[in-house]
């Protein structure tokens, strides 16, 4: 994914998925942790999980790579 998941993204998916209001610290943090996880699925789906692997290999490849920043909670 070339675009970058930005805190208007979250603020608005917030707004219109959950129909909550963010703060844009808290948007600027989930935008750290959305576009992370993001890349770890993409990561997955790209290159080392197959259509057939065991569905545990998935979460245990996400709780590799997808690890929060130092300082996050």
């Amino acid at each position: 994914m070339s675009e970058k998941i930005s805190p208007d993204l979250i603020r608005e998916h917030g707004a219109q998925l959950r129909r909550i209001t963010l703060e844009d610290k808290r948007a600027a943090e989930l935008a750290e942790e959305v576009a992370r996880l993001n890349g770890a699925v993409m990561d997955a789906a790209d290159t080392r999980l197959g259509f057939n692997d065991d569905p545990n290999r998935y979460a245990a490849f996400l709780a590799a790579g997808a690890r929060p920043a130092r300082g996050s909670k």
